[in-house]
């Protein structure tokens, strides 16, 4: 099931698209908001990061292609609801999937969303064979190297192709295995990440750098999210999801 957005200035609009979607898609896609104007609108979806927005052309303060070219990269699909047909080559320029007429058919409505479900689940299959080749390849390619882990009682020697993550605790950090087993180390997250194989590991977030061999899946969302084959789950903050994505297939 995918995720979806609709943006719309009228709200017996709004109420009717929900009510179709419940009745004739909710088995493929969720409503999970709505906006009335441009910026609510901007704001919804980098917010909750929509797979699909049904989007009406003409809004509150603006219209559709105004708010398409807010965005940097629209990484989602758009199906276009109008009661206008003039709109559908601009539509067509802007990449919409499809372009609905009002009022809304059932079946049409149904069809229009049943080619998003299925682009989106291509997508996101091609993606994570990507991610697959990607780690395999990183997997041949990690040369073993001997690191130095300060800790209370000393140093600690540890493999570094041993690590999964590594977790900032206040001024302290805590070293994650691949065995299950851990460690605090003494030094600050900065200085791990100062002294871990740069081609093999990434900091993902302010508190955790990961080793890029173990990652299990990533979940885009919101929030995206990484499996670790430990079975930790981690964030990825919104600024580095890219230098993640061009380390693993740049």
């Amino acid at each position: 099931m995918i995720s979806a957005v609709h943006i719309e200035d009228e709200i017996r609009n709004i109420e009717l698209l929900e009510t179709l979607l419940r009745s004739g898609c909710a088995d493929i896609v969720k409503l999970v908001g709505y906006a009335r104007e441009i910026e609510s609108a901007y704001q919804l979806i980098n917010t909750v990061q929509p797979q699909l927005v049904y989007l009406d052309i003409e809004l509150n303060k603006g219209n559709a292609f105004e708010l398409l070219s807010m965005f940097d990269k629209i990484n989602f699909e758009v199906i276009f609801i109008s009661a206008y047909s003039e709109y559908g080559l601009k539509a067509i320029r802007a990449n919409a999937l499809d372009y609905i007429l009002k009022p809304i058919s059932t079946d049409e409505l149904r069809a229009a969303t049943e080619k998003a479900v299925n682009k989106i689940n291509q997508a996101t299959a091609h993606f994570n064979l990507n991610l697959v080749e990607a780690l395999n390849k990183m997997r041949e390619e990690t040369v073993l190297k001997k690191i130095g882990i300060p800790v209370l009682t000393g140093l600690i020697f540890v493999n570094s192709d041993d690590i999964v993550s590594v977790e900032a605790s206040g001024s302290y950090t805590i070293i994650y295995f691949i065995n299950a087993e851990k460690i605090i180390c003494t030094k600050n997250l900065k200085y791990l990440e100062s002294i871990l194989p740069s081609q093999s590991f990434l900091r993902v977030h302010h508190s955790w750098i990961v080793h890029l061999k173990y990652i299990k899946k990533y979940y885009r969302g919101k929030a995206g999210l990484l499996e670790m084959e430990n079975g930790t789950t981690i964030c990825v903050s919104v600024r580095k999801r890219k230098s993640l994505f061009d380390q693993l297939f740049g």
